[in-house]
């Protein structure tokens, strides 16, 4: 066996990848790392003790139209970047069968880790955001809410960046959408 992959609902990334990397493998998880800082500080320090790799995944950033966009900007051929807008829109929470087996764990602070749209899809566009523009985003201003009554996570995010040029931008993730 070359790597363990671990593609689990969040609560289960960090209890097998500890094992993993103890037992001497390299770790490919899906995002995210872990449901703590302290945990992410934990496999950190596993990882140097071992020597084992930990490889973070963002399933976005291996499509070819999003590396062809940050091959464009990288050679500079759109010019600076002075403004980003990056949105992930879902609806599938808005009304949608929320005790299917996927919305459960995604509903539960016990499960998802503290943060729920913002976590779980709004983690990508801010990935994307980065990762296609190269740039680093060096300050946010947040307004999450949930829209349903009675959920105990955000299901909707809008989010202001400042980027490390001076660039400014807009995040938006929700799983509310009513899409028309």
């Amino acid at each position: 066996m070359d790597f363990v992959a671990i593609v689990t609902p969040n609560h289960v990334h960090y209890e097998p990848a500890m094992l993993a990397l103890r037992a001497g493998f390299d770790v490919v998880l899906d995002k995210p790392m872990c449901f703590s800082l302290k945990e992410a500080q934990e496999l950190s320090r596993t990882v140097d003790e071992t020597g084992r790799t930990l490889c973070l995944t963002h399933a976005y950033t291996g499509y070819p139209m999003v590396k062809q966009a940050r091959q464009m900007i990288a050679r500079n051929d759109i010019g600076p970047i002075r403004k980003v807008y990056v949105e992930y829109p879902q609806g599938w929470l808005s009304q949608g069968d929320v005790n299917s087996k996927q919305a459960k764990w995604r509903l539960d602070p016990q499960q998802s880790g503290p943060a729920g749209c913002l976590g779980d899809i709004g983690v990508h566009a801010f990935n994307l955001a980065e990762y296609v523009t190269g740039l680093q985003v060096t300050h946010v201003c947040a307004d999450l809410q949930s829209v349903i009554e009675g959920r105990q996570l955000d299901d909707d995010a809008s989010v202001l960046l400042r980027f490390n040029n001076g660039a400014s931008g807009v995040l938006m993730a929700s799983q509310v959408v009513l899409f028309i």
